[in-house]
C-alpha cells in the first residue's frame, strides 16, 4: 500500500514538474516575443527621419547643438559636367553653409535671378541639401538654434530633423530639400534640379486665387 501510494506521490510530482515545465516555456516564449516586439517598436519610432523628396546621406556622427547658435557659412560651389558640388568636409566642420546658384539667368523668384541654397547636418547626422529662400518673407539667410533651422529675416522657426514648422508666419514654406548623391567627398546635385526649380509659395498663391 505504501509503495503505491509512494508510487502515484512520485507521478503526481512528475506531472507536476512537467505542467510547470510547459508553462514557464509558454511564459519564456511570450516574454520574448514581447521584448523582439518593443525593441522593434522602439528602433521605428526611434530611427532616424529620411526624407524621400530629398537627400539621407548620414555622415554617422550625431550632432550636438544644445545651447548653441550656428551662422551659416559662405562657400563658393564647383561646376562641372552639368554637375553642382559642395565640399563635405566643410560641411562638416561648419555645420550649415550658404552658396548660390548663378550659372543660369533668370528670374528664380522675386527679384532672385539665381538660386540660394544652403545645406546643414541634422542633430541624427542626416545631410539636408535645399534652397535658401523663406519664400512668404523672401528671407535667404538662416541659422541654427539649438535644434531648429530659423529664419533670420522673420524669425521662423523649423525642427532641424525634418523642416517641420514650430513657430512663426512662414512655417509651410521652409527651405525645399533636393535629391543629391554624394561623390569624392562632395555633395552632388545635378544642374537641371536646379535650373527647375520653382517656388511653392507663388504657385500656391495663383492656384488660390484662381479657385
Amino acid at each position: 500500500m505504501d509503495e503505491s501510494r509512494e508510487a502515484k506521490r512520485a507521478k503526481f510530482l512528475e506531472d507536476q514538474a512537467l505542467v510547470r515545465k510547459k508553462r514557464n516555456k509558454k511564459i519564456i516564449g511570450f516574454a520574448a516575443v514581447l521584448i523582439f516586439v518593443g525593441v522593434a517598436l522602439f528602433s521605428y519610432f526611434t530611427r532616424p527621419y529620411t526624407n524621400p523628396k530629398g537627400g539621407n546621406f548620414n555622415i554617422g556622427d550625431v550632432q550636438n547643438y544644445k545651447n548653441k547658435k550656428i551662422d551659416m557659412t559662405d562657400v563658393t560651389p564647383e561646376i562641372k559636367n552639368g554637375k553642382v558640388m559642395i565640399s563635405l568636409d566643410t560641411l562638416r566642420e561648419k555645420k550649415i553653409v550658404y552658396t548660390e546658384y548663378r550659372e543660369v539667368k533668370k528670374k528664380f523668384y522675386g527679384d532672385f535671378d539665381y538660386l540660394p541654397l544652403n545645406a546643414f547636418i541634422t542633430p541624427a547626422g542626416r545631410v539636408v541639401l535645399a534652397s535658401s529662400i523663406c519664400e512668404p518673407c523672401y528671407g535667404t539667410r538662416f541659422h541654427i538654434d539649438n535644434t531648429d533651422l530659423v529664419c533670420e529675416a522673420c524669425g521662423t522657426r523649423w525642427r532641424l530633423d525634418d523642416l517641420m514648422g514650430i513657430g512663426g508666419g512662414c512655417v509651410n514654406y521652409p527651405p525645399e530639400e533636393f535629391k543629391y548623391k554624394v561623390e569624392n567627398n562632395k555633395l552632388v546635385i545635378d544642374e537641371n534640379m536646379l535650373k527647375n526649380w520653382k517656388p511653392r509659395y507663388f504657385t500656391d498663391e495663383m492656384e488660390s486665387q484662381s479657385s
